[in-house]
Order: structure tokens, then C-alpha cells, then sequence
């Protein structure tokens, strides 16, 4: 079996944020920072070392040492009757509806899921989604409104983090300096309000992966084909105050046969473009039968 080596970039919150920055999030920040930093060039210099073979994932939550990745949707069709056979029908059912709902898991469990052997999974996670009411005054007459919004809040000693693959230097030149400027400026938006300002740490993560001509990505990605299982996620975005338009990506767990995914340049009036990441995170992962015959997603 293959052992995959990555970066691990903790991203350890200083309070509260809006959500779990997906990779095309993270690119974007990083590449406005590059843009304040160093220019127009560094930009076009970052993403050309992307499309050379550089690789983030989206951000998943830590705690401690546990890091928890997401739900392979090739696991999502597994035969459960082997992990099932000794309880009873209402266990069976009880826990097989569970496993369904399953997000996240450790990595001890996303390796076996990875190797469609049975998995156990995560009871709970180290955040939680909190809906917070706020208070909207009319510039005008100075009425007030109530509204809410959804935050996320993390226990102690958690966070969220990213991997990284790729050439050093690209790590080094560039996602190192944008890294320093975004945990005081934030990522995700309000950070006056205190949003997405972090303090970061850069680890090591090995995966031990299975044999097999399919990936399950880590980030949400632009197909260049037909996956083979998977879920669409329709996202849009902002860039230095414009608004980006709206992009069919698939979600973090589908499953590509030799897909590299793809960046989207989109011309925004800026002083340069502005790049959409959509390049896939591979992890291999074993595909049941099942799921090939039917191709189509889950």
C-alpha cells in the first residue's frame, strides 16, 4: 500500500468562524494575500506551480493529534452486513442509519474506509455550528432588526487544517508569507469582527492509502470528465469586494478515475485575474463493483 506524505497546516482559531474554508476558499485568500504582498506576478508564479502539480485540501477539523477527514462516497455504498452481523435488527438499523449521516472520520477509520473494510466513526466532533442572533440598525431612521447567522465554535485544543503537496519551494515562497498576512487579516470574511484570524502550525501527515486507479479528493474540484461517485456543490465567492459567479464543483469525498481537476481564470475588472481552484486532492481509494456498474452518484 502507498504512503502518502503531506504538509498539515493547523490552523488554530483565534474565535469563532463563519464555516470550514473549502480549498477554492483557501486558494482565493491565499492568493489575494499574494496579490497585497508581492504583486501580480506572484500571483500567475503560484498558479502556475499549481498547475505544475501543487495540491491543497479543503480545511477539516482537528483535535489534539486526531485529524478527521471526510466520508469517502465510495464507502457510502459499502456492504455494512460484516460489521452489522452481531447486533440486533434494531442496532442494525439504528447504527446503519448513523453511518449513513457520517461526515467525518479519524484517519485510523478513513484508511479502512479507504480500503472498503468495515469503519467505525466519530460520535462527536470538536465543533460545533451555533446560530447566533445580531442586531441590524437602518443607517436611516435607526430602527433595529433582529436577524441570525450560523457560526462555528471549536472546543479547546481544536481547529481546522489543511494539507499540502507539492514543491517546497511553492510552500516556502509563497503559501508560508500568505499564511503570516491571513491569520492577522482573516479567511472567510469579518474579520474586524474577529472572523477567521488564526495562529498556525505546519506538521507532517501520513496516509496509508490501498492500491487502485480511482481517488477520493480532499478538496472540491472541477472535473475535467465524468467522476465516477459523486455529490455537486454550487459555490460562488468574492474577490477584492467582487462578487465571483457561481461554479458547479464536486464535493470533498467523490471519487475520480485520473482526474486532475482544473483552475478557472475569470477576468473581474481587477488589476489581475482571479483564479477558481478546482484542482483534485487525490487519495486512492477501492471502488465496490456496484458503485461501477451503476455510475452515477450516491
Amino acid at each position: 500500500m502507498p504512503l502518502l506524505k503531506f504538509k498539515a497546516v493547523k490552523l488554530i482559531p483565534r474565535g469563532p468562524v463563519r464555516g470550514l474554508p473549502r480549498a477554492d476558499t483557501i486558494f482565493g485568500a491565499i492568493g489575494n494575500a499574494i496579490a497585497t504582498l508581492f504583486g501580480a506576478r506572484a500571483v500567475d508564479e503560484l498558479v502556475e506551480g499549481f498547475e505544475r502539480g501543487a495540491r491543497i485540501s479543503s480545511a477539516f477539523p482537528f483535535e489534539g493529534d486526531t485529524y478527521y477527514f471526510p466520508k469517502p462516497l465510495s464507502a457510502g455504498v459499502l456492504d455494512l452486513e460484516e460489521l452489522l452481523k452481531d447486533l440486533s435488527r434494531e442496532e442494525r438499523y439504528a447504527l446503519g442509519k448513523a453511518m449513513k449521516k457520517v461526515t467525518y472520520l479519524n484517519l485510523e477509520n478513513f484508511e479502512k474506509a479507504l480500503r472498503l473494510e468495515p469503519f467505525g466513526f466519530p460520535t462527536v466532533l470538536p465543533f460545533r455550528r451555533v446560530n447566533v442572533p445580531r442586531v441590524a440598525l437602518d443607517r436611516v431612521t435607526s430602527d433595529s432588526s433582529l436577524y441570525f447567522w450560523d457560526e462555528v465554535r471549536f472546543k479547546e485544543n481544536s481547529g481546522l487544517y489543511f494539507l499540502y503537496s507539492g514543491d517546497e519551494d511553492i510552500f516556502n515562497d509563497y503559501i508560508l508569507p500568505a499564511l503570516r498576512y491571513l491569520s492577522d487579516t482573516g479567511i472567510g470574511g469579518k474579520a474586524t469582527w474577529g472572523f477567521g484570524l488564526f495562529d498556525f502550525q505546519v506538521g507532517e501527515l501520513e496516509i496509508n492509502a490501498p492500491e487502485s486507479p480511482y481517488s477520493a479528493t480532499l478538496s472540491n474540484a472541477l472535473p475535467t470528465k465524468t467522476p465516477v461517485l459523486w455529490n455537486v456543490l454550487r459555490k460562488g465567492g468574492w474577490s477584492f469586494g467582487k462578487r465571483k459567479p457561481k461554479v458547479n464543483f464536486i464535493a470533498e469525498g467523490s471519487i475520480v478515475a485520473d482526474d486532475p481537476g482544473r483552475i478557472i481564470p475569470l477576468d473581474l475588472g481587477l488589476q489581475c485575474k482571479v483564479h477558481v481552484y478546482g484542482l483534485v486532492f487525490p487519495v486512492p481509494a477501492r471502488v465496490p463493483e456496484e458503485a461501477l456498474r451503476g455510475g452515477n452518484c450516491p
